[in-house]
């Protein structure tokens, strides 16, 4: 496997494990229940995509990082829990641009290629999905 293809993603790796904690930590103090089913939506994807990875990576022959990232301490110190919504959100942007980074190392064709772009069109997915419901929920928690 390319070096940099490999750090790459394990990046993403570690971004998607951080993801899970974060949305654990979410969804700990969340009671809405909208809220809970986008929350656990969301979890759901991060956790596979997490799982895929690591798969990806082996089969590649690279070396998959045990380390889960830092984005998740910070959204549990991000104030209120809209301010930590808000940084969730931000937080799967980054991700898909990463995600395109990644993309552009892949080969052009293969199974790699393949889960990078069903992984790129789900953040696509989840930050319009993310940020609609998070203004119609914010709107209706005050």
């Amino acid at each position: 496997m390319d070096p940099a293809l490999e750090q790459i993603l394990n990046l993403l790796l570690e971004s998607e494990r951080a993801g899970v904690v974060a949305i654990d930590g979410l969804l700990a103090e969340v009671t809405d229940p909208d809220l809970r089913k986008l929350l656990t939506t969301s979890r759901e994807d991060e956790a596979a995509a997490a799982t895929q990875l690591e798969q990806t990576l082996r089969a590649g022959g690279g070396a998959v990082s045990p380390a889960v990232g830092d984005f998740a301490a910070k959204v549990a110190a991000a104030g209120t829990l809209a301010d930590r919504l808000k940084l969730l959100i931000h937080g799967e942007e980054w991700v898909a641009r990463k995600v395109e980074d990644a993309l552009a190392l892949a080969p052009a064709a293969g199974a790699v290629h393949e889960q990078l772009l069903k992984m790129a069109n789900r953040h696509r997915f989840e930050v319009e999905w993310g940020r609609a419901e998070l203004i119609r929920l914010m709107n209706t928690l005050g």
